[in-house]
């Protein structure tokens, strides 16, 4: 067994309409071992009472900033007690095998991360081909040792690792999924897996259309490999 607990971590904010679809998807798990933190950054609708319904722990996360999802991971990590964690959103939902491939790979002591293939739910023909093109971008990168190659977010650390390199970098108001991965992988290997699926909402593609997210997205890469930093947030979706 290559973890005992996996601690799923979820960020909310007025998820209602979304977020019983993730944590279906973890019901119906083949690996069972598993706990739900939900660090809410001050929900007004019935998040709250939906992830009590299902179990969760339910932390409240004051936010300091639009879209303050580094705090709220990190916060949620620290409440958590699996020795592997999961960083999903609230749109986002798992295959059923998802954490029985994550725990084969952690069989391999070396293995510090691991990234899931990410595709779009309901989606459009050109969506999809375009997270295609990045998981084949992520998967060779990550053979070749040039994980700068693509972007996702919402992968697996072991926690011992994650705690190690220092969590998330609350500075960083974007690209924070991209600098946590590029310093754990210097604590052991990484591991980019296609045996299982991450399902993500692109209404955030929607909302900035193809063209603007691409453009949004370069500039955020830009200035984080140039300059250490990105200071333009990005709202919240609710």
């Amino acid at each position: 067994m290559g973890f005992s607990l996996m601690s799923v971590i979820i960020p909310t904010l007025n998820a209602e309409k979304r977020i019983r679809k993730a944590l279906d998807s973890l019901t119906e798990q083949t690996f069972q071992n598993y706990e739900v933190v939900i660090a809410d950054g001050g929900s007004t609708d019935k998040t709250q009472e939906i992830a009590l319904e299902y179990g969760c722990k339910f932390v409240k996360v004051p936010k300091t900033r639009p879209h303050d999802v580094s705090t709220a991971k990190n916060v949620g990590v620290d409440a958590s007690e699996g020795d592997a964690i999961f960083l999903l959103d609230a749109d986002m939902y798992l295959d059923p095998n998802a954490f029985e491939v994550i725990d084969e790979k952690y069989d391999d002591p070396a293995v510090v991360g691991v990234a899931l293939k990410v595709l779009p739910s309901d989606s459009t023909r050109f969506e999809t081909l375009s997270y295609e093109f990045n998981n084949v971008m992520a998967y060779i990168g990550n053979a070749v040792g040039i994980q700068e190659l693509s972007y996702f977010s919402c992968h697996s650390y072991r926690t011992e690792a994650f705690k190690e390199v220092g969590g998330f970098r609350t500075d960083l108001l974007a690209c924070e999924d991209l600098d946590i991965s590029l310093r754990a992988r210097y604590l052991g290997k990484y591991v980019v897996t296609h045996q299982a699926v991450l399902w993500t909402d692109p209404r955030r593609l929607r909302e900035w259309s193809n063209t603007g997210y691409a453009t949004r997205y370069l500039k955020y890469l830009k200035d984080y490999y140039l300059t250490d930093k990105v200071n333009e947030h990005y709202d919240d979706l609710t």
